[in-house]
């Protein structure tokens, strides 16, 4: 099977984006697919665990979801830093800080990629 690398930019908020690499993420695991899922800029919001709710579904959730059913999930360290998000501390468990250098590696070794969102406001 291959290998999807997702990159995602815009915050949970902007649930469209979030949705669609959700169910993107979700239905190409189901298949057999090895996914890998880069966040980067805004998308880091959506990876902080304090945001899990059990009676709502969250882009934190989600995120969750998708670590435990096997994606890699991976969120640029930098732009964590630069919106106040500790890497070791806030995010959901699983989420494994990289950086830019570390997405242009991963986009060497996946078959496909698509990106989701901007990173302009």
């Amino acid at each position: 099977m291959g290998k999807l690398l997702l990159i995602l930019f815009s915050p949970g908020v902007e649930s469209q984006n979030i949705d669609t690499v959700y169910e993107l993420a979700r239905a190409a695991v189901e298949s057999g697919h090895k996914v890998t899922v880069f966040c980067d800029a805004d998308a880091n919001y959506g990876l902080v665990a304090k945001q899990i709710h059990p009676d709502k579904i969250t882009a934190a959730g989600k995120i969750a979801y998708l670590i435990e059913n096997g994606v890699q999930l991976l969120a640029c360290r930098e732009s964590a830093r630069l919106r106040g998000i500790d890497t070791e501390k806030d995010f959901v468990k699983g989420v494994v800080a990289s950086s830019l250098g570390g997405l242009t590696e991963l986009m060497e070794q996946h078959d496909r990629i698509a990106a989701f969102g901007s990173s302009d406001k």
